[in-house]
């Protein structure tokens, strides 16, 4: 869990210290053209602030957007979406004129499910992205049980919050801080619990399936099924840890997506430097335990 310094929510310029890059007027004010996008989506209870650790890690002449969703910690009063029906129908107009190029999307946990039909959405509009990373999340109809976590007493979630890890304990001790945790990740929770796939072809770009080896909410059996939803290629790669793998290992998963991405448009890392970090940080220390 993150607590998110900015209110607004939308797409956000990463490097920019999390700025929002949409202002009230509609322009967009940018740096020159960058030859590549990737947009990332925050996992249930998150916020764009969550993927920080990854600012600097990706290829200089990449745009890296993390999307805040309504109804972030800080968003008093805005209303959070429900359902990823409700989160596509907010993002993809807010996102498609930023993606004036070729584009890939990740998304960890909640934002796997909304990557997934985000993607979907966008490409029956003519701008499908080049690659999809889902992370973290059951592929459809794959996640055990009927349960509505929402629907859970405030004890229970934060006992849930402590079982996934990602959230420190000195923050669980402001009874404050937890009422607005768990305000924000029960409306989380009701968009992936009563998920549903959405109607509609599959993707048909390569995808990339990134699971914690120890996660107990996306284990391989539930997130192996995610190889039918597209056309392409799929590559599940496994790393050490729980549910919230990535933030242990920003250098190697961000080399992960980075090659991926080189992979899927078959235009080599420019960024000076990248190349060698990618096989450095993908084989180091043991960082990768499974890739196919």
């Amino acid at each position: 869990m993150s607590i998110d310094a900015s209110a607004a929510a939308g797409p956000k310029d990463l490097r920019a210290r999390l700025a929002p890059v949409l202002p009230p007027d509609g322009t967009r004010p940018r740096r020159p053209r960058a030859g590549f996008t990737l947009v990332l989506l925050h996992h249930a209870g998150g916020s764009a602030a969550s993927f920080a650790p990854f600012a600097h890690r990706f290829p200089a002449d990449w745009d890296v957007l993390a999307v805040d969703l309504p109804g972030r910690m800080m968003a008093t009063g805005e209303r959070g979406c429900r359902s990823t029906g409700e989160a596509v129908d907010w993002l993809a107009p807010r996102l498609l004129p930023l993606l004036d190029g070729p584009y890939a999307v990740f998304g960890h946990s909640m934002g796997a499910l909304v990557a997934y039909e985000l993607s979907r959405r966008l490409s029956g509009q003519g701008a499908p992205p080049v690659w999809v990373g889902l992370s973290g999340a059951p592929a459809p109809g794959h996640r055990p049980g009927h349960d509505r976590r929402d629907l859970w007493p405030r004890e229970r979630l934060v006992g849930f919050m402590r079982e996934l890890g990602g959230t420190p304990e000195e923050v669980l001790a402001f009874p404050d801080v937890v009422d607005l945790m768990v305000r924000v990740l029960r409306g989380d929770l009701a968009v992936v619990d009563t998920y549903r796939e959405h109607p509609g072809p599959p993707l048909a770009c390569p995808v990339t399936v990134f699971t914690g080896a120890d996660d107990p909410v996306a284990t391989p059996a539930m997130t192996a099924p995610w190889s039918g939803r597209t056309t392409g290629a799929t590559t599940a790669c496994a790393w050490p840890g729980g549910h919230f793998y990535l933030f242990d290992h920003p250098d190697g998963v961000a080399a992960r997506i980075t090659r991926d991405v080189a992979g899927a448009t078959g235009r080599p890392v420019r960024s000076a430097g990248v190349e060698a970090a990618l096989s450095a940080r993908t084989a180091g220390a043991g960082r990768l335990l499974v890739a196919e």
